[in-house]
């Protein structure tokens, strides 16, 4: 401040000096005046003719000093006035410079406008080529005023909403109107260069890096304890010996797969494969064939099931694992184990969140070893049971009762117990890798190892599985032990007949097993939603029976991919809230093969989708 108020005084002075012209006084004047030549570095070159005195005077308060360090050529004619003494030397901007003085402001920037930022900002004129003006005492760096807080403004300003939902339904034909989306934000005008001053360049420093404390997650455990000395509050569980009594379905003769039934998707170059062993290195084809399955991308899409999560609010980041490399710390673990799982369906009594997938048996099986079982517990859910689907699993609300292992316990166990080539053995495998919230890529699924007679791209249920290839019949009630132990021998004969395995026929259907273990009332409770885009998520499914009536469903389970489209059972409260729902859906209605009743709902960029009711009849 004190610097600007000083070259102000100086230009003021100057202008006042200049309006009047510059006048040499001589020794005959008023007195002797000094030669400011003389005492300078350069000394006068006038000699004996100079009109000035050359003996040392009181010195004067000087006002103006050399801007250049570049000698000058000088003449007779001084361009320094006789009140002014200076130790510095004259600057010459342009030749004959010295012929003429104008009547101009002074330039004060160009030696000191890079040092204080508040001289940058002065509209300055255009100086004489021959003034030479006097320097202030040069400081340290001013540095320039922060920007942070403009370019945050900016950048705020010009980012673009975007209106995209995601969501394929129209509901052009419904009467419910969705609500209207702001898209009016605009885009802040650009910003020029010469708008903002360029701030100073600064030496930019390194922050020391602190020593930070590697998480206790599973996930980050540098040398992991080894799975057969973890202390888990395993919970044992089995079913009752005799299994249900089984009816084979007899099928007309289907015709014989199309040559064209699969076509392989490109490996993708960061998957692992098992290669550390001559163990692991068995099932590297089988891995390979896994992953050419069209529906691999699908089934095994983690980021997609973690986004759901994530939105809905089941789990967060921190809930899910990933299998490590591969070193000496797994080195005597398995190359390759079967795993199945069990799971029912919770809901969270504060916030009315539903898990339709929660764990709550887990059993592992040594692939070298089938006969031993590695884990074989129950799990108790974080949220409560809402649904055991005891048909399904055989598990009750007092089976779980006292059960103390959780899925924090069992994602332990799998992080000592898998690398990231282990190989994981299993019929739909991915659905157990959800239920664990597991990712890992190493995988050997014998749903898509085999091909299905009747559907391309088809997957073969794991009874008609063990059927067609074990000539076995697997119980109504799961037990995870032995569906582990089952896929585990149907895995292994693809690898000894080296790929070359017959399709497998559909003699049990999956609509059979869900009748043998629900009653009329809640089977007919159902709707069948199919022909599902790839970018439909549950709850679109939902917003699409909400946007025709107002009946919202009781379930809508993760839709399940086969190839180009997917399908999703959809659960209602009862029998009449399912058939309004159906009735109140606007499209074409025609009879399936079968003879079910279904509509085709119309999809935003053309399509549709297909919604069929579960029994024959209105």
């Amino acid at each position: 401040f004190f610097i600007f108020v000083y070259l102000h005084f100086q230009l003021l002075l100057s202008s006042i000096t200049m309006a009047k012209g510059y006048k040499l006084t001589s020794t005959s004047g008023d007195g002797p005046k000094t030669c400011a030549f003389f005492f300078s570095d350069k000394g006068c070159r006038t000699g004996a003719n100079c009109k000035f005195s050359h003996v040392k005077t009181a010195p004067a308060a000087p006002v103006c000093t050399s801007a250049s360090k570049s000698p000058p050529s000088v003449s007779s004619s001084s361009v320094c006035s006789s009140e002014s003494e200076s130790d510095g030397e004259i600057v010459e901007k342009s030749a004959g410079a010295y012929s003429s003085l104008g009547k101009t402001e002074v330039d004060i920037r160009p030696n000191h406008a890079s040092i204080n930022p508040f001289l940058a900002a002065l509209p300055v004129a255009a100086p004489p080529a021959h003034i030479a003006v006097a320097a202030p005492p040069v400081s340290a760096p001013v540095a320039q005023p922060s920007t942070e807080k403009k370019k945050k403004k900016r950048k705020k300003s010009t980012t673009t909403p975007v209106a995209a939902d995601g969501n394929p339904f129209d509901f052009g034909k419904a009467e419910i109107q969705s609500p209207v989306k702001n898209t009016t934000g605009t885009a802040a005008p650009p910003i020029t260069p010469a708008a903002v001053a360029a701030p100073p360049a600064k030496k930019a420093k390194t922050p020391k890096q602190k020593a930070v404390a590697a998480p206790t997650t599973p996930n980050n455990i540098s040398v992991p304890p080894s799975f057969r000395s973890l202390q888990l509050p395993v919970a044992s569980f089995s079913l009752p010996s005799a299994p249900a009594a089984v009816t084979a379905v007899t099928t007309p003769k289907s015709r014989p797969p199309s040559p064209q039934q699969h076509m392989p998707a490109p490996l993708p170059p960061p998957l692992p494969l098992p290669t550390a062993t001559a163990a692991h290195r068995k099932w590297t084809d089988s891995t390979i064939k896994t992953r050419f399955h069209a529906n691999y991308a699908n089934a095994f899409n983690y980021e997609r099931a973690k986004k759901a999560e994530f939105s809905a609010g089941i789990s967060t980041e921190q809930d899910w694992i990933t299998s490590r490399p591969y070193g000496p710390w797994c080195a005597s673990n398995p190359a390759a184990i079967a795993i199945d799982c069990e799971m029912c369906e919770t809901k969270d009594a504060v916030s009315g969140k539903v898990d339709t997938k929660a764990l709550c048996r887990i059993s592992v099986v040594n692939a070298d070893n089938p006969s031993e079982v590695l884990l074989d517990t129950l799990v108790k859910p974080e949220w409560p049971v809402s649904h055991h689907r005891t048909w399904v699993n055989g598990i009750t609300a007092k089976d779980l009762e006292n059960v103390q292992m959780t899925l924090k316990h069992t994602q332990m166990f799998m992080a000592a117990l898998c690398s990231d080539q282990t190989v994981i053995v299993g019929h739909a495998v991915h659905n157990d890798l959800l239920a664990l919230r597991m990712v890992h890529h190493c995988n050997v699924d014998t749903a898509m190892l085999y091909a299905h007679v009747d559907e391309t791209d088809g997957t073969p249920s794991l009874k008609n599985l063990a059927h067609g290839v074990l000539q076995r019949e697997m119980p109504d009630v799961h037990d995870s032990v032995n569906d582990a132990r089952v896929a585990l021998e149907c895995a292994k004969h693809y690898v000894d007949q080296n790929g070359k395995v017959k399709a497998i026929e559909k003699v049990y259907s999956r609509s059979d097993r869900r009748r043998a273990g629900n009653s009329d009332s809640s089977y007919t409770a159902t709707v069948l939603v199919h022909r599902l885009p790839q970018s439909t998520e549950p709850n679109h499914i939902t917003e699409m029976f909400l946007a025709y009536s107002y009946i919202k469903p009781k379930n809508v389970p993760e839709i399940t991919f086969s190839g180009l489209y997917g399908k999703v059972d959809v659960e209602f409260t009862s029998t009449e809230h399912a058939n309004l729902a159906y009735d109140s859906l606007v499209g074409e209605e025609r009879e399936d093969k079968t003879g079910k009743k279904q509509k085709r709902v119309g999809l935003k960029g053309g399509g549709y989708v297909c919604v069929r009711k579960m029994k024959k009849g209105k």
